[in-house]
C-alpha cells in the first residue's frame, strides 16, 4: 500500500491491517461525510452558529418588518 501523508495504519500479527488513523484536517473533505453519518460533529458551536446568523442587512429588514407589524397593531 503506497504512503499517503496524513494517513496511519496499524496490522495485527497476520499482517492484516486493523485500525486506520485519519487526519482531519489534512482530508476533510473525504471524512467529513462520514463522520456526520455516524453522528460526529465535525463543526464547532461557534462555526454552526456563524452558519445560522443572519448578515447586517437582513437583520435591518427583519427588525424593520417587525416594527412595521408592531405600528400596525
Amino acid at each position: 500500500m503506497p504512503r499517503i501523508a496524513g494517513v496511519a495504519t496499524q496490522k495485527n500479527t497476520k499482517g492484516e491491517i486493523t485500525h486506520l488513523t485519519i487526519d482531519v484536517k489534512k482530508h476533510k473533505d473525504f471524512v467529513a461525510p462520514l463522520l456526520e453519518q455516524l453522528g460526529v460533529k465535525t463543526k464547532s458551536k461557534f462555526e454552526e452558529d456563524w452558519e445560522r446568523g443572519v448578515s447586517l442587512e437582513e437583520a435591518r429588514k427583519n427588525s424593520h418588518d417587525f416594527i412595521r407589524k408592531m405600528w400596525k397593531k
